[in-house]
């Protein structure tokens, strides 16, 4: 399998949890029921492994069917006037697809700016069929660690532990890092809504209504803070591709345990609901049979 570093070139090696949720890429996902808890506003990190290879065409195209234009995928979102998510982005053709990987924070007004989204990104155009690569996102297999950060002022995305991967012949156009253009802004939230992990959610109040479905793969290891976790935090998280890092418990340079507000490990292996093993218990719900699948995969 291969994991993606600054070098992007760093081989994954996936051990630590037991279990992790498959999606079917129809309409499979997981809910977890508003809480503000799990609704930070001054400060917000969230942090997740996500693993295409069972998507028809992986992290090129995760749906295989060029004609469907422009589309959007989640992996987690609670996006409804406001919220927070990371999504896949689609558009282009087979022979040339454009694939990003994208989050979004809804912040206010601070008084330099108007309320809205930013969006943190990275991703690029690669072609199928030739030789030469516009973007390496289009190597992508096994398990990918992304995470997400916001300070009050900056977007941070952050994939296999660095919020830098234009190296070397990709394409620039995306920016990790994105500048609200004022301090002190707080994340903005529509009404009581749910977070879905592998879809986002489409109705104010009702958690079971939710659109965007993650066309096929599996998710593990989720989490939320209400802090920014600093970058050599990210990298400990990330843990060099292992999975698993206990975010319950101080570990080096991950010192974030106790702004910790929902964790979702996935461990359980039956039944349908996930255990919050933060403080909160969030509990998550299986919507459409998702499976479950073990984590230590070729």
């Amino acid at each position: 399998m291969l994991g993606l570093t600054n070098s992007l070139s760093t081989p994954l090696v996936v051990s630590g949890g037991l279990f992790a949720v498959a999606l079917d890429g129809t309409n499979d996902h997981v809910s977890v029921a508003h809480n503000s808890s799990i609704k930070p506003t001054a400060a917000l990190t969230y942090s997740l492994w996500v693993n295409l290879d069972s998507g028809a065409t992986g992290w090129v195209n995760p749906d295989g069917d060029p004609s469907s234009g422009h589309h959007f995928e989640y992996i987690i979102g609670c996006i409804k006037s406001g919220g927070y998510g990371v999504r896949l982005t689609y558009s282009g053709t087979a022979a040339n697809p454009k694939t990003e990987i994208e989050a979004e924070i809804r912040v206010d007004n601070a008084g330099s700016g108007s309320a809205d989204y930013i969006k943190p990104k990275w991703g690029g155009v690669g072609s199928t069929t030739g030789s030469t690569t516009l973007h390496e996102i289009k190597d992508f297999s096994g398990w990918v660690h992304i995470a997400v950060t916001f300070d009050g002022r900056y977007a941070r995305l952050y994939i296999n532990g660095s919020n830098d991967l234009n190296d070397g012949d990709v394409d620039t156009s995306g920016t990790q890092v994105v500048d609200s253009g004022g301090t002190g802004r707080v994340v903005q939230y529509g009404s009581n809504t749910a977070l879905q992990i592998g879809a986002d959610v489409n109705h104010a109040t009702n958690e079971t209504t939710v659109h965007n479905y993650l066309i096929g793969g599996k998710i593990d290891e989720v989490a939320i803070w209400d802090a920014a976790i600093d970058a050599d935090g990210i990298t400990k998280i990330y843990n060099s591709g292992t999975p698993g890092l206990d975010l319950t418990s101080a570990d080096g340079d991950y010192d974030n345990q106790g702004d910790l507000q929902g964790y979702w490990k996935f461990n359980e292996g039956t039944g349908t609901t996930v255990a919050d093993s933060s403080s909160n218990s969030n509990t998550g719900t299986f919507r459409n049979s998702p499976s479950w699948v073990g984590t230590d995969h070729e």
